[in-house]
């Protein structure tokens, strides 16, 4: 499947983009990036209650916990050392880095090179490092993981881990040295890197799918250097959307993202001196169409069967606004009709009945992939 097949879709982008405000200049103001935003504080208090299914699988499925390690080992053990070094640098170095690969291959290094120029100011501070203001003590997994305090692979098999060092781009660092004894359950890298991915995504919603799969990748690293089980990277896609959908939903605090994307897109566009749209078209992507849908949906299980196929729930109202900017002129049930179409079944481990259920049903890169081709009034 080639990238010309999204063309309709990039037409759509193109006129997103031909009929956005002018980019804000400079920097946010202070006050903007102190807020304080309701999302700062958000109604779930934290994310326990939609991560809660690791408690029954670990009180009562003690073949499936084994099953969790057993597949952390393999994945770990047969690691590529091309997978490897991915995993060392996105270990290392800041998610916001790792995602940019899913720009496509020359726009990834232009905006790498705007944001080491400051050229990105907004971006940054909304996306970029461990203090970007886009997280928060809400969603950094500090509760979640003194919730449940599990160990992680390489302290509770270290005769089946194999060790990997380094930054990933040749430098030296141990990925090990500040772990010991800290929690896994869930993924801090990988919930951070669902979060900053869907901003991005939503962002630059023509290659939302890209951004994903890169983003479903930082998940994978964190298996490949035994330091995180597969259910720890699940239920971080779980938290990831769930901290996302809370910021979008803030209407408040929407104002800091439509701004830096007004900024990205312009600045990006300015960059490569055509329109953002052609330029995409041709660039190599990071993925092909078809691999990143099925990387992205192989993460969201990794091979484990349903626990209770005869569950039942539906995709969580808040997490409509994950389609806003790809279906701008859609009602949020059009676009919870979009992402119930594209989910998985009920019932997979993880996932829960009730109202803090269905997020780990949303395949949300099939669902950008459906909606790019939605008609647009």
């Amino acid at each position: 499947m080639k990238l010309s097949r999204y063309a309709g879709a990039l037409v759509v982008a193109a006129m997103m983009t031909a009929t956005a405000p002018v980019a804000y200049a400079g920097p946010f103001a202070l006050p903007d990036l102190v807020g304080p935003y309701p999302s700062d504080f958000p109604v779930r208090v934290n994310y326990i209650s939609v991560l809660d299914g690791f408690t029954e699988l670990r009180g009562s499925r003690l073949d499936l916990v084994q099953q969790n390690l057993d597949m952390a080992v393999a994945i770990n053990n047969t690691a590529t050392p091309v997978e490897q070094q991915r995993a060392l640098f996105d270990s290392h170095y800041d998610r916001l880095l790792s995602l940019s690969d899913g720009f496509g291959r020359g726009l990834g290094e232009v905006f790498r090179t705007a944001l080491g120029e400051g050229r990105l100011p907004k971006t940054e501070a909304l996306l970029g490092g461990e203090l970007a203001r886009a997280g928060g003590i809400a969603n950094s997994t500090l509760l979640e993981k003194q919730r449940w305090n599990n160990p992680r692979p390489f302290e509770t098999a270290p005769e089946r881990i194999r060790y990997y060092f380094g930054d990933g781009t040749g430098g030296t660092a141990d990925p090990y040295a500040e772990l010991f004894g800290t929690s896994s359950y869930p993924s801090g890298h990988t919930a951070q890197a669902y979060r900053k991915g869907i901003m991005l995504a939503d962002m630059l919603p023509e290659l939302a799918p890209q951004i994903l799969a890169r983003a479903s990748e930082v998940g994978n690293s964190r298996i490949v250097l035994g330091v995180h089980y597969p259910l720890d990277v699940m239920g971080a896609r779980i938290m990831g959307q769930a901290a996302a959908a809370d910021r979008l939903n803030d209407q408040a605090f929407v104002r800091l993202v439509d701004e830096a994307k007004n900024e990205l897109r312009s600045e990006l566009e300015r960059s490569v001196g055509v329109p953002l749209a052609d330029y995409i078209e041709s660039d190599a992507p990071y993925r092909s169409p078809g691999a990143v849908l099925d990387e992205y949906r192989e993460r969201m299980t990794y091979g484990f069967e349903p626990v209770d196929p005869a569950m039942v729930n539906d995709i969580p109202a808040d997490a409509a606004v994950l389609l806003r900017s790809v279906a701008p002129h859609h009602t949020d049930e059009e676009r919870l009709g979009v992402l119930r179409d594209t989910a998985i079944p009920a019932g997979y481990p993880l996932d829960r009945a009730g109202p803090d259920g269905g997020w780990l049903r949303i395949d949300l890169a099939a669902a950008y992939t459906a909606a790019l081709n939605l008609p647009q009034a």
